[in-house]
């Protein structure tokens, strides 16, 4: 023991004779097995040899990635720019210049050999670029269009996407044949009319109408129920189109698919169709209560003064409250003084407020002198008429 403590005392250099004085205390060494033995020191060295340095270096290299990536982006950008601008530049001239049919050809074919070739990807952009350009540039050549879409190779992706089992990519190919009223092509469509994926089968349904000639012959046989969203666009359609009215709607005012019958009469209405007491009757005798409301207010909007009696007539077997009060508004219109008489007679049966309101609405368009002289039996009628004609001579009352 003593051996080890002359060696220590002589490795620290301290005088053996002071270490030995009972005044000497060694100095308290640190303890490496406990966990406090980082000072100062040591976390100065670890933030200036490791953690600083990698911290440095993490932030460099964000740095780079971030400025390498904008780079990099500018350069995607500038040459897709390059590229739009190409194929502007080359539908803008075979477009609007006078090539002949050789000539238009070999200029795509040179375009497809170069451009497209060495970026495969730009077919697809030159295809939505054409089909943009037909659907916003009006009196453009038809053929024209057809031609470059051809010579393109473009009809060979519309098949696939035709033939793709998705409904989407399907849609997709529709939505090609009708933007470029292809109408050849309908018979490639017609088959899509019996999906049972009703949304394929509603873009099927639109695009044929567009496709379709005067007589809109795809409506004579459609079985499926058109909703009030697609019944608004083959509408749309057809008034765009400005042709006369279809030879065929007395057809459709006879289809068993009633969704048919309502197109057909609101069609009437738009080109002042001249219904047949024999067609009045058939539509009002209809079990859907929407057909029957929209030949009444057909009536009313076409004036058709010789249905006065038929709805006197059908009244009587109406069910529907919102049909018969959408009578009284339509004897409002055409009415005479034998349909007054009749509303006079329905405001002493009908109870429902509704109904009395347009009933006296119905009595005064007709004779507005009528309740000047009119007075009612029952107390209780008298004052709610009077409460009634009060709306026309101030029309702010609730």
């Amino acid at each position: 023991m003593k051996d080890l403590l002359s060696y220590f005392v002589e490795a620290i250099g301290i005088d053996e004779q002071l270490s030995m004085s009972p005044k000497f205390v060694f100095p308290t060494l640190p303890n490496f097995n406990n966990p406090t033995f980082l000072n100062a020191r040591d976390v100065f060295l670890f933030l200036k040899y490791f953690f600083i340095p990698v911290l440095i270096v993490f932030l460099v290299s964000i740095v780079m990635v971030i400025v390498f990536r904008r780079y990099r982006l500018d350069r995607i950008d500038s040459k897709r720019l390059k590229l739009e601008d190409a194929v502007d530049n080359f539908l803008t001239e075979i477009l609007f210049s006078d090539y002949t049919d050789e000539e238009l050809k070999l200029k795509i074919d040179l375009f497809k050999k170069g451009t497209l070739r060495r970026n495969k990807k730009l077919s697809q952009f030159v295809l939505q670029k054409l089909l943009h350009i037909k659907q916003n540039v009006q009196q453009m050549n038809q053929e024209k269009f057809i031609l470059i879409y051809e010579y393109f190779g473009f009809n060979k992706l519309t098949k696939k996407l035709l033939a793709n089992r998705s409904w989407v990519s399907k849609s997709e190919g529709i939505l090609h044949y009708q933007i470029l009223d292809y109408k050849a092509k309908k018979t490639m469509i017609e088959p899509l009319l019996l999906s049972p994926h009703k949304a394929l089968r509603s873009n099927a349904l639109i695009a044929m109408i567009s496709l379709s000639d005067e007589n809109f012959d795809v409506l004579d046989h459609y079985e499926a129920t058109i909703t009030r969203a697609e019944e608004f666009k083959i509408l749309d359609l057809i008034y765009q189109k400005e042709v006369s009215i279809p030879t065929n709607i007395g057809t459709w005012l006879k289809s068993k698919n009633e969704s048919i019958v309502i197109i057909a009469i609101k069609l009437a209405v738009r080109y002042k169709f001249k219904f047949t007491r024999e067609q009045l009757n058939f539509l009002l005798a209809n079990t859907n209560p929407a057909v029957r409301k929209e030949i009444i207010i057909a009536i009313r909007e076409l004036q058709i003064e010789f249905a006065n009696p038929i709805l006197m007539s059908h009244y009587q077997i109406e069910k529907s409250l919102r049909n018969k009060i959408s009578i009284i508004k339509t004897f409002q219109k055409i009415g005479n003084h034998t349909t007054k008489d009749y509303a006079l007679l329905l405001l002493s049966k009908e109870n429902n407020l509704d109904l009395k309101f347009e009933i006296v609405n119905c009595i005064y368009q007709i004779d507005k002198n009528f309740f000047s002289n009119y007075k009612a039996e029952d107390r209780t009628e008298a004052e709610l008429i009077s409460k009634i004609l009060l709306h026309h001579e101030s029309p702010f009352i609730n």
